[in-house]
């Protein structure tokens, strides 16, 4: 029952951001930036989409971004995907934590250059998890990706923080729970912000702000003390922690008064030989001017005293160093000075010109052949818009597997046998023939291979690899859905009787029909003309049937009316065209993608292919019914 409580617990937590959606925004101006990313990360989750707010990020082009974090976490690879754009951007991270930074949350707060713990705020670490449906074996490959991807967010907690992932990893295990003070004496965080260095956990209820039962602790004050990786670990790149996170260490309890002290005099003792230093420089420079330290630095400048008068002028007997010139560059101000000198002493344009020509030395690409300065940026693979979705799959139930080179089933022939009336009595019982008969389908192949040189995938970007392969599956959706849609049009039976005059005519007709043999049409698919004359109709126009049914319209231009039929448009039907069906009559059998490689020695080659099959299978033709509308003239 735990586990099922578990799975309870997370739907939940998404049927409770639908209600709630997360909020993000980013704001710019005078050279800084500012994110606030309150709400859970990811589409699946939350409103926070990767995608979205990477490319907001990566337009930026200041010198400080501010980023404020509430939120419990979400999806992990939209998590590490704004991770890594704000690692890569070129602006200062300034991260504030205003009230959670849990899970995905955690380690997006760790990519700041400066991380700062508001007040009362809290952050948590914990292994990954997700939710999978599948057999032994498939669930064993999830398990597998689960360890791998938690491996991956203790390194990021030890790239931050110090010590080794397998520390940090233990660490997420226990689903830990750091207080604002705590995180900072983990190396979370490097300093608290506006916060009472003598607050207890019994003061936080920061978490309380969200539905966390996917958790095993609600919030800071529900969960044990975390475990101090500093205890285990290796040491940070900084070899000791600073005043701030000292303090914040013995407030949170996690060093003792002595260890404090300790560390201040370290602290102290590193800054000492810089002090003396700087006082040794300061008397050698009194002792060249003929004077004592404390001559060389009167108690001048305080408001209300007056600068002696032997200081308001400057030092007398300094001994002044000799003249060195330098030959530099004409700087612009100078260049345009001098032209603006030229015009007012009535000098010709040509003066003035060849005057600028001389003091700027010509530099173009041509002189940069070694790329020095001209440095191409490659920002690999740029979005393209491709067709996606597979709606006539999708309306047939979705794909069920194929397992053989050929798709067997068997069916009635038609009239079927029927039970008859029988008088008793010892009267003859009614009989009759029947017979059977086998309906099969081969399916189709699907395939795309290269042969390609061998530094390609020995030296290569494997990222030009893995798009394609992506690509290739990507762009079989629509490939295979058109074969679907074209399957379903060959194999339906025509509309009984004169061709529709109308659209309305057309989806009445086909709903008698269908009706007459036990189907139920379930899906309308229209061409782009008829589609857009049922997008036109008014409730008026309708019969009522329909115009009682309550419907709604997707932003994708996709139409449903509850609890009688779905309305979608097909690129491949004739303008005009109309068909009919019941989601049983067809059922689409596929493979998974194979993706197949071979070294080609003898060539130095190597060969990469990808394999696919699948069909359509017809159940029963009568249920999809085909016209073309034909107004009247």
């Amino acid at each position: 029952m735990k586990h099922f409580d578990a799975l309870r617990s997370r739907l939940r937590l998404i049927e409770a951001n639908a209600q709630h959606p997360a909020r993000w925004n980013l704001e710019q101006g005078g050279g800084t930036a500012s994110l606030h990313l309150y709400g859970v990360v990811g589409g699946f989750w939350g409103d926070i989409v990767a995608a979205d707010v990477v490319r907001e990020i990566d337009a930026l082009d200041v010198a400080e971004l501010h980023v404020y974090i509430n939120s419990p976490g979400g999806d992990v690879y939209d998590g590490i995907s704004i991770r890594n754009a704000l690692r890569r951007s070129s602006a200062s991270i300034v991260v504030h934590v205003d009230g959670l930074a849990a899970s995905a949350a955690s380690f997006i707060a760790a990519a700041g250059d400066t991380v700062i713990m508001g007040e009362n705020s809290e952050l948590m670490i914990h292994d990954a998890w997700t939710i999978a449906l599948g057999n032994a074996d498939e669930l064993r490959v999830v398990a597998d990706d689960l360890d791998r991807i938690s491996d991956n967010i203790a390194g990021m907690y030890a790239e931050k923080a110090g010590g080794s992932a397998a520390d940090w990893r233990a660490v997420m295990k226990a689903e830990t729970w750091y207080s604002a003070a705590e995180a900072v004496a983990a190396g979370l965080a490097d300093r608290l912000e506006g916060a009472d260095d003598n607050q207890t956990d019994d003061e936080l209820d920061v978490a309380a702000r969200f539905d966390l039962p996917i958790y095993a602790h609600a919030g800071r004050a529900a969960a044990p003390a975390p475990t101090l990786i500093a205890a285990m670990a290796t040491p940070r790149k900084e070899t000791s922690m600073n005043r701030e996170q000292l303090a914040a260490a013995l407030a949170a309890g996690t060093i003792t008064q002595a260890q404090h002290d300790d560390g201040i005099r370290i602290l102290d003792a590193m800054a000492s030989p810089v002090a003396s230093e700087v006082a040794a420089a300061a008397r050698d420079a009194a002792a060249s001017f003929g004077g004592s330290l404390q001559a060389a630095a009167p108690a001048a400048g305080v408001p209300g005293v007056a600068v002696p008068a032997e200081y308001s002028a400057g030092p007398s007997n300094v001994p002044q160093p000799g003249a060195r010139v330098t030959e530099r560059p004409a700087s612009l101000m100078n260049i345009a000075r001098d032209a603006a000198e030229r015009i007012q002493a009535r000098a010709s344009i040509q003066e003035v010109v060849a005057g600028i020509n001389n003091a700027l030395t010509n530099v173009v690409p041509a002189d940069d052949a070694g790329e020095a300065f001209l440095q191409t940026e490659k920002i690999g693979e740029v979005w393209q818009a491709v067709p996606e979705g597979r709606p006539h799959v999708d309306a047939l139930g979705g794909p069920k597997p194929l397992t053989g080179p050929k798709i067997e089933g068997w069916k009635w022939t038609l009239p079927t046998p029927v039970l008859q009336a029988y008088a008793g009595n010892l009267a003859e019982v009614p009989t009759g023939e029947w017979k059977t008969e086998k309906v099969e389908e081969t399916p189709s192949r699907w395939a795309f291979a290269n042969k390609v040189d061998r530094i390609y995938t020995d030296l290569g970007s494997p990222a030009l690899v893995a798009s394609l392969l992506t690509i290739l599956r990507r762009g079989h959706g629509p490939v295979s859905d058109n074969a679907v849609a074209a399957d379903l049009v060959a194999g339906a039976t025509a509309l009984s009787g004169t061709a529709p005059a109308t659209l309305i005519d057309a989806i009445t007709r086909s709903f008698l029909q269908l009706k007459k043999i036990g189907a139920v049409p379930t899906q309308f698919w229209m061409g782009e003309t008829a589609f857009t004359d049922f997008s036109n109709l008014k409730i008026s126009d309708l019969p009522a049937w329909i115009a009682n049914a309550t419907g709604f319209v997707k932003l994708d231009g996709n139409t449903s009316l509850a609890n009688v039929f779905d309305v979608d448009v097909d690129f491949q039907l004739a303008a005009q065209g109309f068909l009919a069906l019941d989601s049983r009559a067809a059922d689409v059998y596929e493979t998974p993608f194979f993706e197949v490689s071979a070294e080609d020695v003898a060539h130095g080659g190597a060969d990469i292919g990808v394999f696919t099959y699948g069909g359509t299978f017809i159940n029963d033709a009568r249920a999809v019914v085909k016209a073309t509308i034909t107004p009247a003239p």
